[in-house]
């Protein structure tokens, strides 16, 4: 991926198979004969990218969707420094919206960038996310650790530093229709009644709606915070969209939100659920998701899971040194004292929580 700059807008060439909906071209492409193939400023659809396929276009100019490159910057921070900063940046967000209606999408932005820099510089970013400590609102932590985890999972599917930087910033802000929501309906400790749940699943057209007339924010990251509760089946919403029809930003966050979902719903060590167990309920749902993102990111999730100090259903603790990829939450542990238990011989026990 080359980049240049052109009149303050940043310009990455990409392949076309790493071309998505939404993206502007920056400038006219043309034919060997000099006719042009697909003007500078088309916003690109599915035709136009089977088009330039088919045409084999060996690069496509387009417009960056984020602002930097945080690949470049020498100066990244350090995991945590970055996590508790993105945290509050939040925060603050949810706090403004609430007050003004106004979403501050240049500090996102950067909170995004800062997120994708690190998950670069820190291959094991998701196992470092459950060993920090805990955040006293569930939203705020929930959208930095599904900003993590989707950049991470974009890493793993290959894609171009640019798209990966925008997944971290769809990923961050993909909750950001819940600022419009009653705290009443957030801080609910029970089940939400069916009309309350109704309320709760407008969150995401809440989101593009504050979002709809921001053009410092790209159509593909609108679509994916709009998307990202869609299934691959017509089961999500809001409008029930198949497979063909879900954008692939929404498709990585589904995932990344999926996943993180079961582990920072509930705190309490005695509710908590560990990552061994939520990757067993995402493998549940792939059906679902997206099965190429899905399968991508279990096979590389369980390669960062051994080694954890770990809580046992049934009190004892110990230490994973050997992950069961079909079955995560029966792995093998060496307890304090030594033994080592194969979970899958113990049908009574399995991994209940990290143990921070």
């Amino acid at each position: 991926m080359q980049q240049v700059q052109e009149n303050s807008r940043r310009i990455v060439e990409h392949r076309p198979a790493h071309l998505v909906e939404g993206m502007e071209i920056a400038r006219d492409i043309f034919a060997a004969d000099g006719t042009v193939l697909v003007s500078g400023g088309t916003i690109l659809n599915r035709t136009t990218i089977e088009k330039l396929g088919k045409w084999q276009v060996a690069k496509v100019p387009v417009f960056s969707q984020v602002n930097a490159n945080p690949l470049s910057d020498p100066k990244l921070k350090q995991f945590l420094h970055t996590y508790q900063h993105s945290v509050h940046a939040v925060e603050r967000a949810f706090h403004l919206i609430r007050e003004t209606g106004d979403v501050p999408v240049d500090a996102l932005a950067k909170t995004a960038d800062a997120i994708t820099g690190d998950v670069c510089e820190v291959g094991n970013a998701v196992d470092q996310l459950y060993h920090l400590p805990p955040c006293d609102d569930y939203t705020l932590r929930h959208s930095v650790n599904v900003s993590v985890v989707a950049a991470l999972i974009a890493m793993w599917l290959k894609l171009p530093a640019d798209i990966v930087s925008a997944v971290a910033l769809t990923g961050l802000m993909h909750d950001i229709g819940k600022a419009k929501l009653p705290p009443a309906i957030l801080n609910q400790t029970r089940k939400l009644s069916a009309s309350d749940y109704a309320e709760y699943m407008r969150h995401p057209v809440l989101g593009l709606e504050l979002l709809a007339d921001r053009t410092d924010i790209a159509w593909s990251v609108k679509t994916g915070i709009l998307q990202h509760h869609e299934r691959e089946d017509g089961s999500g919403y809001p409008r029930g969209l198949m497979a063909r029809d879900i954008h692939p930003y929404a498709k990585i966050v589904a995932v990344a939100d999926r996943y993180d979902e079961e582990l920072t719903i509930n705190l309490e060590p005695d509710k908590v659920v560990s990552p061994y167990t939520s990757l067993e309920i995402l493998w549940d749902a792939v059906n679902s998701l997206d099965a190429k993102t899905c399968i991508t990111f279990y096979d590389n999730m369980t390669n960062f899971l051994s080694g954890n100090i770990v809580r046992l259903s049934d009190g004892r603790q110990g230490r994973v040194v050997y992950v069961n990829k079909d079955w995560p939450s029966r792995s093998m542990v060496q307890l304090d004292c030594g033994d080592v238990l194969d979970l899958m011989e113990q049908p009574d026990v399995c991994i209940q929580y990290l143990i921070r």
